[in-house]
C-alpha cells in the first residue's frame, strides 16, 4: 500500500440556500473512495478560489461576513457507528479566519458541514487513499459493460479528467474500494427522488497521470431541498448505481486507517495572513496545472458570461464592515456568537410600561428612587396641593373655582408624593369629593355667569386627572358615582357642546381604565348601563361634533367587547382541546454528532399525529370562523384607532378635509394596551398557535400576523411586548416552531412564516432591549470609568451581530429609527469622540467604531424620515469631526443631501435639483446621497396611505404642484430608466441583487420613486380633465416589473417585491382615470385617450422581447377586468348591450 502525502484539492463548490433569512443549514460532502483531509478553507465573497475555473465560478461566494461552522466526519474505522465524529470547528471571519486544520490527518468519505450561513464556498485540501496491490498475478477483472447509451444532461467536468474518465471504462483500471460508513447524511432525511440528488462540478488539481486511480469528481449533498449547489448537475438513479459498481469492491485491510485520540478535544484553527497562503496556493496549483495542460478535445468558449465576476464581485464597491482593530482592541471584545434562540427578554430597564398611566409611572420613579432623596419638585406641589385642600373646606365661591382648575397640574407629582409618604391625610377622597360637587348642576347654577361654566369645565378636567390615579382613584370615582353625574349633565338643557365635549372627555378617561370599562358596561337591576344610555343620547339631535365624541367611546367599548368574546372564546377552545399523545422524538445532543434519522419513520409519526388531532379535536369550523372574524376585527379598530377612538379637539370641526387646524391629537394606544393586557392578549395568541387545529388553519395565522405585526411596528407596540416579556418569549417560541417546522418539511404556506416575521420580531424586540441596556448604561456611568466596558461591549456586539442577515439588518433599522432610540448611539459616539478623549482614544475605542458601523447600517436601511429629521445635525456635526474615520465619511455622503434642509413643502425644488444632479452616479459611492432624498421627498409630499375616518389634509395637494413645477415628472421617469439600464445586465445573466445593502438600496430607490409617480398621477388624472401621453412611464414600469419581480430568487415575491408590483399595477390603472366620460364615444376618442396609450404601450413593450413574455403576461392579466366572460343574474337589456360594447372597446 502506497499513500500519496502530497496535498491537493479535493473539493471545491459552492452551497447556497435561498432563503430571506438566516438559519442553521446542513450541508454534505461525499467523496467515491476515502482521502485525507489536511485543510479545509472557507473562500470569502469576491476571493478567487482557484486560477483554472471560469470566470463565473471563480470566486467565493460565503456569507454572511462571520459565522460558526461545524464540521462532522464519517470514521471509516468504526463503519457500525451510528452518528458522525466531530471534526471541529470554525469561527469563520472573512478579515481574519478562513482555514481549519485539525488536530492530526483524517481519512474519511464523507464530511457533514452545519452553519448558520446561507451561501457557503467551501475549499477541502488533502490526499486521496490509493490503493495499489502488488501481490496480484493474475491480471484485474475486466470492467462491466458499458450502460446503454441514453440521453442525459451534460455534467461540466474538469477537462484535465476528461481522459482519464474514459481509460477508467474501457482500459480495464483496477477497481477502487467502495466508500464504507453509512450514506445517510445527518439531521433531515435526504429527499427520497434519489434522479434529483445534484452531482457536483469537478474542481482539482491532481496530475493527470493520477486521473485513472480514482473518480473526478466529489459529490456535495445537501439535507435541505433548498440547498442548491451552483450549477448542480443531475444524473438517473441508475447510473449512480452503475457508478457506484464500476467502484468495485477490495481488500478493506488494506486500507490505513488513523483514528482521532479525542473526539471531544477543543478545535483549533489558525489565523495566517491571507494573501501569503493564496499565492503559495496558486503558485503550487499553477505547476501542477502546467504538467497536466495539453489538447482536451474541448474548445474554448468565449461569450458575453464574462462580465459575470465583476458583477458577482460587486463593482459597486459599497461600504463594508471592515474595521481594523488591534490585537488589544479585539482581545477586549467578548467571544461570542450570537444565536437568538439563547436570549429571551427580559423585564424593561429605561423604557416605562406603555399602558401605565403618567401618575403610576411616577409613582414607581418615586420607588425605584426611595423617599428620603430630594425631589423638590414633588415636594413644591404637595405642599400646594395641602395648602388648597385645607384653605377651601367650606368655602365654594370663586377662589374655590380657581383652585379646582389649579389642582390638575398638582395631581402628578403631588398626590404621588403624598401616597407614597402615607400621610394620614386623605387627599384622594377630598379631591374626589370636590370633583362631584363641581358636576353637580345645581351648586352650578348658584354660582355667578360664567363662573357657573368654569366651575362644570374644571370639574370635567378633575374627573380626567383622577381617572389616570389608577386603580385607586378610578374605584373612587365610580363609587362616588361619576357615570351618573355625567350623564346628567349631557341629557341636561341648554348646555353647549363644548361643555359635552369637555363631560366626554371625562367619560373617556374613566373608561379607559378597565374597572371603569367594566362599570359602564354592566347594567343594574333598576337602572340602565352607560352604553345604553349614550346610545339614547346619540340618538338624539345632537351636534356633529357630540356625536363624533360619542362613537369614539362607542368604539372603545367594541373593541373591550371583543377582547372579551376572544378570551371567552380561547378559553372554550382550550377546554375543548383534549391532550394529543405526544410522538416527538427526544431531543439529542447535537454537539456529540449528527443524528442520521429514518424517514419512513418520521412519516409514519406525522400522519399518526395528524389522525389525532383530527380525532381529538372537537372545534367545530364555525367557532374558528368566528375567531378568525374577531381578530380581523381588532387589527381594523387598531389600525383606524387614531382617527375613531379619539375626542376631537375642542376647537376642531369634522369635516373631510382641513388646511389648517390643531395638529395635537390623543394617544389611543395606551388605552388599548392596557385592554390587551386585562384579557392576556398575548397568551391567547400564544393559546392559539399551541393548538393543532387552530395553528395548522391559515385564516388564523394570517389575522394573527396582522395584529402582531402592526403592534411591532410602533415603539410603545414594542415596548408592550417588552413589558409583557414572559408572554412574549412564549408567543416568539411558538412562531419560530412554526417556522421551523414549514421550513423542514419545505412547506410554502399563507401564514405568518411567509416573510419570516417569526425572526423579524424576536430580533426587533431583542434589539429594543439592547437600546434599553445603552440607555441604562449612560445613565449609571460615570467619567471616570473605562471606555470600552465589557456589558457596553457585549451589547453592542450583539446589535452588530444581528445585522449580518437581511432579516435581522432591517429590524435593526425599524427599531432604531423610532422616536429618540438612535439617541443612544449619538449619545456613546458624542461621549467617545475625540473632544471627549482625545484622538488616539477615539481611535482604539472599540465601542466607538461599533457605534460607526451601527448608525451607518440604520441610516442605510431605514426609510423612516423623521429619524433623520430630529438627528441629521448631530451625525453632519459628528462626520465632519472625525474626517479620518472612513464609516463617517460614507455616512456624510448619505446625508449629503440633507446639509441646512428643512423638512417642510419648500424644500422640494432644491431636493429634485440634487436628484437631477446625482441621477448619472445612481448605484455608485458617490450617489448614495440620491436614496436619502427621495426618501425624503417620499416623507414630504407624498400622503400617507388612507384610513378610514381620517380627515384628508389638504397641505399634500401643495406639494404636489411643487413637484410638477419643479419638473418631478421628468426627473423620477429619468431615474427609473437609469435604475432599469443598470439592472438590465446581471438580470440577463441570471447574477442576484448582490450584496444585503445593494438589495436594500435598490428596493428603496424602486419604491421611492414609484410612490412620487403615483401620487402625481392620481392628482393630476383625477378629475378627468387633464390627458397625460407620455408613454415613457408605461415603458419604464414594465421594464422595471420584469428585473425585479419577474423572477424571485425564493420561488415567489416578498414583501418588498410584491409591494413594488403592487405600485407598479396603481399607476397603470391611474391611466384609467385620464378618459372623459363626458366625450362622445368614437374609434378616434378610445384611439388616443391615456387607457388605450397605455395598453398599447404595455402590449408593445411584451412583444419587442422574448424576455418580456412572462412579466408582461402577469401585468397584463392584472390590469384586464376578470372574471371573463362576466356573469349578471339578469337579462340585458340593449341599452345596457351598448354600453358593455362600448366598455369591451375602451379595454
Amino acid at each position: 500500500m502506497a499513500v500519496d502525502s502530497a496535498m491537493e484539492l479535493l473539493f471545491l463548490d459552492t452551497f447556497k440556500h435561498p432563503s430571506a433569512e438566516q438559519s442553521s443549514h446542513i450541508d454534505v460532502v461525499r467523496f467515491p473512495c476515502v482521502v485525507y483531509i489536511n485543510e479545509v478553507r472557507v473562500i470569502p465573497p469576491g476571493v478567487r478560489a482557484h486560477s483554472n475555473l471560469p470566470d463565473n465560478r471563480a470566486y467565493g461566494e460565503t456569507s454572511p461576513h462571520t459565522f460558526q461552522l461545524d464540521l462532522f466526519f464519517n470514521n471509516v474505522s468504526k463503519p457500525s457507528a451510528p452518528v458522525f465524529d466531530r471534526l471541529g470547528s470554525l469561527e469563520y471571519d472573512e478579515n481574519t479566519s478562513i482555514i481549519f486544520r485539525p488536530n492530526s490527518k483524517v481519512n474519511t468519505d464523507g464530511l457533514v458541514l452545519r452553519g448558520w450561513y446561507n451561501c457557503l464556498t467551501l475549499a477541502i485540501y488533502g490526499s486521496v487513499d490509493r490503493v495499489i496491490s502488488h501481490d496480484r498475478d493474475s491480471p484485474p477483472p475486466p470492467p462491466p459493460p458499458p450502460p446503454p447509451p441514453q440521453p442525459q444532461p451534460s455534467v461540466k467536468r474538469n477537462p484535465k479528467h476528461a481522459d482519464g474518465e474514459k481509460e477508467d471504462q474501457f482500459n480495464g483500471s483496477p477497481p477502487r474500494p467502495q466508500p464504507r460508513g453509512p450514506r445517510t447524511p445527518p439531521g433531515p432525511p435526504p429527499p427520497d427522488d434519489d434522479e434529483d440528488d445534484p452531482l457536483p462540478l469537478p474542481v482539482s488539481g491532481d496530475k493527470e497521470e493520477d486521473a485513472p486511480h480514482r473518480e473526478d469528481y466529489f459529490e456535495p449533498i445537501s439535507p435541505d431541498r433548498n440547498s442548491v449547489p451552483q450549477e448542480s448537475q443531475y444524473s438517473d438513479e441508475g447510473e449512480v448505481e452503475e457508478e457506484q459498481q464500476e467502484e468495485g469492491e477490495d481488500d478493506e485491510d488494506d486500507v490505513d486507517v488513523e483514528e482521532e485520540e479525542d473526539e471531544d478535544e477543543d478545535d483549533r484553527h489558525t489565523v495566517d495572513s491571507i494573501p501569503e497562503e493564496e499565492e503559495e496556493d496558486e503558485e503550487e496549483e499553477g505547476e501542477e496545472d502546467e504538467e497536466g495542460e495539453g489538447d482536451d478535445g474541448y474548445e474554448q468558449i468565449s461569450s458575453d458570461e464574462d462580465g459575470i465576476a465583476d458583477l458577482e464581485r460587486e463593482t459597486f464597491k459599497y461600504p463594508n464592515f471592515d474595521v481594523e482593530y488591534t490585537a488589544e482592541d479585539l482581545a477586549s471584545v467578548p467571544p461570542m456568537t450570537y444565536d437568538p434562540y439563547d436570549r429571551e427578554l427580559v423585564p424593561l430597564l429605561h423604557f416605562s410600561c406603555p399602558y401605565k398611566t403618567t401618575f403610576e409611572i411616577e409613582i414607581s420613579r418615586m420607588k425605584d428612587q426611595g423617599p428620603d432623596k430630594e425631589n423638590s419638585g414633588a415636594v413644591e406641589a404637595s405642599v400646594k396641593l395641602t395648602e388648597l385642600l385645607d384653605l377651601y373646606q367650606e368655602d365654594r365661591g370663586a377662589k374655590w373655582v380657581t383652585a379646582l382648575e389649579e389642582i390638575p397640574s398638582l395631581i402628578i407629582k403631588g398626590l404621588s408624593y403624598l401616597q407614597l409618604k402615607n400621610t394620614k391625610q386623605d387627599a384622594l377622597g377630598q379631591l374626589i369629593d370636590w370633583t362631584m360637587q363641581a358636576l353637580n348642576l345645581q351648586v352650578a347654577l348658584r354660582q355667578p355667569i360664567a363662573l357657573n361654566v368654569r366651575q362644570l369645565k374644571a370639574g370635567t378636567k378633575l374627573v380626567s386627572s383622577l381617572a389616570e390615579c389608577g386603580t385607586q382613584g378610578v374605584m373612587g370615582l365610580l363609587q362616588a358615582g361619576v357615570i351618573s353625574g355625567l350623564f346628567e349633565l349631557l341629557f341636561a338643557d341648554h348646555v353647549s357642546s363644548s361643555l359635552k365635549l369637555n363631560a366626554f372627555k371625562a367619560l373617556d378617561s374613566v373608561i379607559s381604565m378597565t374597572e371603569g370599562m367594566e362599570a359602564f358596561l354592566r347594567s343594574r337591576q333598576s337602572e340602565k348601563s352607560g352604553y345604553q344610555k349614550l346610545l339614547e343620547l346619540i340618538l338624539l339631535d345632537q351636534t356633529v361634533r357630540v356625536v363624533t365624541a360619542g362613537s369614539a367611546i362607542l368604539q372603545k367599548c367594541h373593541f373591550y367587547e371583543i377582547l372579551s368574546e376572544i378570551k371567552r372564546l380561547g378559553d372554550h377552545l382550550a377546554e375543548k382541546t383534549s391532550s394529543v399523545p405526544n410522538h416527538s422524538e427526544p431531543d439529542h445532543d447535537t454537539d456529540a454528532g449528527v443524528e442520521r434519522t429514518n424517514p419512513e419513520y418520521e412519516n409514519e409519526v406525522e400522519a399518526s399525529m395528524d389522525m389525532d388531532l383530527l380525532e381529538s379535536s372537537n372545534i367545530s369550523e364555525g367557532e374558528i370562523e368566528k375567531l378568525i372574524n374577531l381578530l380581523e376585527e381588532v387589527f381594523h379598530l387598531m389600525e383606524t384607532a387614531p382617527h375613531t377612538m379619539i375626542q376631537p379637539p375642542v376647537k376642531s370641526f369634522p369635516t373631510m378635509a382641513r388646511i389648517t387646524g390643531p395638529p395635537e391629537r390623543d394617544d389611543p394606544y395606551p388605552v388599548l394596551f392596557r385592554y390587551l393586557h386585562s384579557h392576556h392578549f398575548l397568551e391567547l395568541v400564544t393559546l392559539l398557535l399551541s393548538i393543532p387545529v387552530t395553528s395548522a388553519h391559515p385564516g388564523v395565522l394570517q389575522a394573527t400576523k396582522d395584529v402582531l405585526k402592526f403592534l411591532a411596528q410602533s415603539q410603545k407596540g414594542l415596548l408592550f411586548f417588552m413589558s409583557e416579556y414572559e408572554a412574549t418569549n412564549l408567543l416568539i417560541r411558538a412562531l419560530c416552531h412554526l417556522y421551523d417546522q414549514d421550513e423542514e418539511d419545505g412547506l410554502q404556506s399563507d401564514g405568518v412564516i411567509d416573510d419570516a416575521f417569526a425572526l423579524w420580531l424576536q430580533d426587533s424586540t431583542q434589539t429594543l432591549q439592547c437600546i434599553t441596556e445603552l440607555f441604562s448604561h449612560f445613565q449609571h456611568c460615570t467619567a471616570s470609568e473605562e471606555t470600552d466596558h465589557s456589558d457596553l461591549l457585549g451589547t453592542l456586539h450583539n446589535l452588530y451581530l444581528i445585522t449580518f442577515n437581511p432579516v435581522g439588518r432591517s429590524a435593526v433599522g425599524h427599531v432604531f429609527s423610532l422616536e429618540k432610540n438612535l439617541q443612544s448611539l449619538i449619545t456613546l459616539m458624542e461621549y467617545y469622540s475625540k473632544e471627549a478623549l482625545g484622538d488616539s482614544k477615539s481611535k482604539k475605542s472599540v465601542a466607538y467604531n461599533y457605534a460607526c458601523i451601527l448608525i451607518l447600517v440604520v441610516v442605510q436601511s431605514s426609510s423612516d424620515v423623521q429619524m433623520l429629521e430630529q438627528h441629521a445635525a448631530s451625525l453632519l456635526k459628528l462626520c465632519k469631526a472625525d474626517e479620518n474615520n472612513a464609516k463617517l465619511q460614507e455616512l456624510g455622503k448619505w446625508l449629503e443631501p440633507l446639509k441646512n434642509l428643512r423638512f417642510e413643502i419648500n424644500c422640494i425644488p432644491n431636493l429634485i435639483e440634487y436628484v437631477k444632479q446625482n441621477t448619472d452616479n445612481l448605484m455608485t459611492p458617490e450617489g448614495v446621497g440620491l436614496t436619502t432624498a427621495l426618501r425624503v421627498l417620499c416623507n414630504v409630499a407624498c400622503p400617507p396611505p388612507p384610513v378610514e375616518g381620517q380627515q384628508k389634509d389638504l397641505k399634500w395637494n401643495i406639494a404636489v404642484i411643487q413637484l410638477f413645477s419643479a419638473e418631478g415628472m421628468d426627473t423620477f421617469i429619468r431615474v427609473l430608466q437609469k435604475l432599469n439600464s443598470i439592472l438590465t445586465q446581471p438580470w440577463r445573466l441570471h447574477v442576484n441583487m448582490g450584496t444585503t445593502l445593494h438589495r436594500v438600496t435598490t428596493i428603496s430607490m424602486a419604491r421611492c420613486t414609484l410612490t412620487l409617480l403615483k401620487t402625481m398621477l392620481t392628482e393630476l388624472l383625477r378629475g378627468g380633465s387633464f390627458e397625460f401621453k407620455d408613454m415613457r412611464v408605461p415603458s419604464a414600469l414594465v421594464t422595471l416589473h420584469m428585473l425585479l419581480c419577474s423572477i424571485p430568487l425564493s420561488g415567489r415575491l416578498d414583501s418588498d417585491e410584491q409591494k413594488i408590483q403592487n405600485d407598479i399595477i396603481d399607476i397603470l390603472l391611474t391611466f384609467t382615470q385620464g378618459v372623459n366620460e363626458k366625450l362622445t364615444i368614437s374609434e378616434e376618442t378610445l384611439a388616443n385617450n391615456t387607457w388605450s396609450l397605455m395598453l398599447k404601450e404595455v402590449l408593445s413593450s411584451i412583444l419587442k422581447v422574448p424576455e418580456g413574455f412572462f412579466s408582461g403576461l402577469i401585468l397584463l392579466s392584472e390590469l384586464l377586468p376578470l372574471p371573463l366572460p362576466m356573469q349578471t343574474t339578469q337579462v340585458s337589456l340593449p341599452y345596457n348591450m351598448h354600453l358593455i360594447h362600448d366598455g369591451n372597446n375602451t379595454f
